[in-house]
């Protein structure tokens, strides 16, 4: 299988996820608050796939991608962030795939949107560090979700971003 088509099934398995806790999950078109903060690990075939992404950009927003990485430093905002909305949606990494779920990790502990403790995704059903439903019963980490694949090293995109 090659990776768009891994990705196509991943969209689909992830779509019924979001279905299934869409009660819990209060992400909108417009709400970026994922995208303003954070280190974005990817890995090297997922950063190969995000710069196809890139490359289909129009110039106008090629440049203002080219800005923000000139200014982007960990903990940032995502580069390809422009207007609230991701300039490379199609192309996005697993991380933001499937962030908004909460899921099982491999050290079977739960992994939540940070956005729990501003009163969004899971809010509802967070008390005391803890969830009080049933998370997605899926390791849905990087590593784990590209297991199949010779995925190649993973990173932050700001530490990728250097080398461009």
């Amino acid at each position: 299988m090659n990776y768009i088509e891994f990705l196509e099934n991943l969209d689909k398995k992830l779509g019924e996820y979001f279905n299934t806790q869409k009660k819990f999950i209060h992400c909108k078109l417009g709400c970026s608050a994922c995208c303003e903060k954070g280190d974005y690990p990817l890995s090297k075939i997922e950063l190969e796939y995000l710069m196809q992404g890139y490359i289909s950009l129009n110039n106008e927003t090629k440049v203002q991608v080219q800005n923000n990485i000139k200014k982007i430093e960990t903990g940032g905002a995502c580069p390809f962030l422009i207007n609230k909305k991701c300039s490379i949606y199609p192309y996005r990494p697993i991380i933001c795939r499937v962030h908004g779920l909460a899921y099982i990790c491999k050290d079977n502990t739960v992994k939540l949107p940070f956005c729990v403790n501003n009163g969004k995704n899971y809010a509802d059903v967070y008390e005391n560090g803890e969830i009080t439903i049933n998370p997605v019963l899926d390791n849905l980490d990087t590593q784990n979700v590209l297991k199949d694949f010779d995925f190649g090293e993973i990173r932050n995109l700001v530490d990728w971003l250097e080398k461009y």
